[in-house]
């Protein structure tokens, strides 16, 4: 009886990728060629089918096209990242999104933070108050002006007065160690 029931689910999990899969493994393929990943797309392929047959339930799966497309990208990436040799042409046409992330450590980011907190406790005070209310709290340029009752040319040039103190201030406080 056990069996039978897995036979059952085998079967509806086979019937499912013919009808929410298969069609979609064209496009898969050709992403997989416009990325120019040093990857086997049959192989590519062929894992994201085997994953998804060895599911035990898809009820959580929306969208078949957008799940199969995920998982072949997934597993592309996955590929790339144990491959020993990558081709650096290979990252020309991979959106930055898709790529890992390469960035600096926690520690890193908090020393990073605390160059630029004093950076800012450098500035004029209007421009330190400008600079935190549009880059650090995400309010714009209009709302920034009203709400110190100046004029939105005014906040445009003290944010670029800010960037750059910042960036060139930065650079060379990087450039200096």
């Amino acid at each position: 009886m056990h069996l039978s029931h897995r036979t059952d689910q085998t079967e509806a999990i086979a019937d499912w990728i013919c009808v929410e899969i298969l069609p979609y493994e064209r496009n898969a393929r050709r992403w997989l060629e416009r990325t120019r990943l040093p990857v086997e797309s049959d192989d590519v392929i062929q894992e994201a089918y085997a994953r998804i047959a060895a599911m035990d339930s898809l009820s959580h799966i929306r969208s078949g096209r957008a799940y199969f497309l995920t998982t072949v990208r997934n597993i592309a990436l996955q590929h790339l990242r144990r491959s020993k040799v990558v081709r650096m042409e290979s990252f020309a046409d991979i959106p930055a999104a898709l790529l890992l992330d390469d960035g600096p450590g926690p520690e890193a980011i908090t020393e990073g933070k605390r160059e630029i907190e004093q950076l800012l406790l450098s500035l004029p005070e209007r421009c330190q108050a400008i600079f935190r209310l549009c880059r650090l709290e995400g309010y714009t340029q209009r709302e920034t002006s009203e709400l110190l009752g100046i004029s939105e040319n005014v906040v445009e040039k003290q944010i670029a007065r800010a960037m750059e103190v910042l960036t060139t201030s930065f650079g060379r406080e990087r450039m200096s160690r």
